[in-house]
């Protein structure tokens, strides 16, 4: 979905989307509208441990910086100065075009959460869980060729080879809370303050939006893209996996887009690739591994005697 809608507004490019899974014969990459990148092709250290470490998810995410900096690279042979990353569940609405202008203008560019105090009995409560998430979202991430860039990346990579999990007691959400850092740790840092980019279930109700025709509005002006973090179809009403309280009734008309994109989702086939195994899924392993622990603590509270 997110490469047929890059190709509506921007024909001239081709995404290129990195594959953390095995292809095992469920497609056929010369069919679909992408280009496949493989985990091997990034300079991940020591790959074999990186996919033993962490699930599906936290491979998807700790790959990010990895995935960039190849980016950067495939994108300099081309004589472009910058790439951008775009998570898989984003949708591009208009032209990105003012999007490039100003990564190409900055070394690194990034998107908040929210671009104001929130209002509301409940601004506390939210306030609070981007804090847990991270002000800044990992979902775009725009990188010109620059030094600061590359130790950007590089710093980045760092962190998440080890450090990318769910973890809010050690100030840890995935990849995405160390990005709170690097306006700080890095020159040329821009943080997009744009209302019509990553829009998403977290800063709607900040964000005037309107659905007419087949353009979507942001505060008046063309929305750039839409991040349906979390939104599965047919889930009876949820907006967001992350949030079960909210449900399209509280959406207004923003609830006829995420209509739209679950019914695109659906005819792309979302069901059937849903049902596919992770060709690196270890939980069979964990779950062994929990069996010995679990045995090995029973055995010593009954002194050592099986």
């Amino acid at each position: 979905m997110l490469a047929g809608s890059l190709a509506r507004h921007h024909p001239e490019l081709r995404l290129q989307a990195l594959l953390t899974d095995e292809i095992e014969g469920r497609f056929d990459p010369a069919t679909e509208p992408f280009s496949i990148i493989a985990l091997e092709q990034l300079a991940i250290p020591d790959l074999a441990a990186f996919r033993r470490r962490y699930s599906r998810k936290q491979i998807a995410a700790a790959a990010k910086p990895f995935l960039l900096e190849h980016a950067l690279d495939l994108a300099g042979s081309r004589g472009a100065p910058a790439a951008i990353f775009l998570d898989p569940d984003v949708l591009v609405l208009s032209s990105l075009a003012r999007l490039f202008d100003h990564v190409a203008r900055h070394a690194v560019t990034l998107t908040p959460h929210l671009l104001e105090p929130l209002a509301g009995a409940d601004r506390f409560a939210r306030e609070l869980v981007i804090l847990q998430a991270g002000t800044l979202n990992a979902g775009f991430v725009g990188v010109t060729e620059t030094p600061s860039a590359r130790a950007f990346l590089h710093w980045w990579q760092r962190r998440v080879e080890r450090h990318c999990r769910h973890d809010v007691a050690e100030g840890i959400y995935y990849d995405q809370r160390w990005l709170d850092l690097a306006p700080v740790f890095f020159n040329g840092v821009s943080i997009l303050r744009d209302p019509a980019c990553n829009v998403a279930h977290w800063n709607l109700p900040e964000r005037s939006l309107r659905v007419e025709g087949g353009e979507v509005l942001v505060d008046g002006r063309p929305c750039l893209f839409f991040h349906f973090s979390g939104f599965e179809p047919g889930r009876s009403g949820r907006v967001t996996r992350y949030s079960p309280r909210l449900d399209m009734s509280q959406l207004g008309p923003a609830a006829e887009l995420f209509r739209r994109y679950g019914q695109m989702l659906v005819a792309a086939g979302y069901d059937e690739a849903m049902s596919w195994p992770y060709a690196y899924d270890s939980r069979p392993r964990r779950i062994v591994e929990a069996g010995v622990r679990a045995a090995a603590s029973l055995m010593r509270r009954r002194g050592g005697r099986p």
